[in-house]
């Protein structure tokens, strides 16, 4: 019922931004607490955006958004002194295919002829310094479109350490909580380490696989089988993620280890040397791939092998909250890129 008054209010609220009538009409709706244009934002942050589309010649079909990092997310391991630093030599920008989804249009009262559809994006902004620009695209049946796009600027006060430091806070949805699907595909749960990326399900699956190359991304995932706990997960742990490989081809592969640090030993580790000899001293869990229950405190030690890069680094578990909305924050220190 709320969902359908907002859609029947929205158009009163909306009719000075949209004068003319296109096929396809979309709005960033601008309130307190939501994200509609560009504005400075913090490391890591988590926004939300609203936005607001109509279909007046025919039904509204799909909805697909886009984020261009600039520079690419990578971490940059500035020189000394810094002011020898070459911008040249940032990383390239990094574009992902952050949704790309059909959508189904609600027709309220006298909706236009393609309905309305309204969607809340809540996501977490890049933890190192640079930009990011969201672009929001929904088309109809006839491929008419229309788009809005916003650009956040990030300055991670934190560049000149030899390792990146960030926080995270994923929201595992327990298997046991029954029609939580659509919460289950929006809460962020998918990490990739090295970048501080928190990615939802919606961004490394879909049916048309136009997402999955954001799957090479993702270092660990967080889950909570009932909501009495929470694990993470190296993609390649098939005992715990259970997907074919046709889904997620190509997973990468996280080493898991156990540490006796405590967020002591956490706080004062503060080289790449000392980030190295903590996994060299770190002991398996018994499942590899996985870390088993986590308890606030605990420090995981974690090493990612690809193709063309290794890095390692040290996960504390900063607050843990169970229950049928289970919440994990942490805080991670990672090597750079060389």
């Amino acid at each position: 019922m709320r969902f359908r008054l907002l859609l029947l209010c929205l158009p009163v609220l909306l009719g000075a931004c949209s004068k003319t009538s296109t096929p396809v009409q979309l709005d960033l709706i601008g309130a307190t607490g939501l994200t509609s244009g560009s504005r400075t934002v913090n490391p890591g942050d988590t926004l939300t955006s609203r936005l607001y589309a109509v279909g007046n010649d025919d039904s509204l079909r799909r909805l697909r958004i886009v984020v261009t990092y600039s520079p690419g997310l990578k971490p940059i391991a500035y020189p000394t002194p810094l002011s020898s630093f070459n911008p040249d030599n940032a990383p390239d920008a990094q574009e992902i295919v952050y949704l790309d989804s059909l959508i189904r249009p609600i027709y309220v009262g006298n909706s236009p002829r393609g309905g309305e559809y309204l969607f809340n994006n809540s996501f977490s902004t890049r933890t190192t310094s640079g930009t990011e620009l969201w672009q929001y695209t929904v088309t109809d049946n006839k491929q008419e479109s229309a788009s809005r796009a916003y650009r956040l600027t990030v300055r991670q006060p934190d560049s000149s350490l030899v390792y990146h430091r960030y926080t995270a806070v994923l929201r595992p949805v327990p298997g046991t909580r029954t029609g939580a699907d659509d919460l289950r595909a929006r809460n962020r749960v998918f990490l990739n380490l090295r970048t501080g990326l928190l990615l939802p399900k919606f961004a490394v699956l879909n049916r048309e696989a136009s997402v999955q190359a954001n799957q090479t991304l993702v270092d660990l995932v967080a889950l909570s089988a009932n909501g009495t706990s929470v694990s993470l997960s190296s993609p390649d742990d098939t005992r715990e993620l259970n997907l074919n490989a046709a889904r997620w081809p190509d997973r990468r592969s996280t080493v898991l280890r156990s540490t006796r640090l405590n967020e002591t030993d956490f706080a004062n580790t503060a080289t790449t040397a000392a980030l190295d000899t903590a996994f060299a001293r770190g002991t398996d869990f018994a499942l590899k791939t996985n870390t088993g229950p986590l308890a606030k405190n605990q420090v995981i030690a974690f090493q990612v092998k690809d193709a063309n890069d290794t890095y390692t680094g040290l996960l504390l578990v900063r607050d843990l909250l169970l229950g049928t909305s289970p919440t994990l924050a942490c805080t991670v220190k990672v090597e750079k890129a060389p």
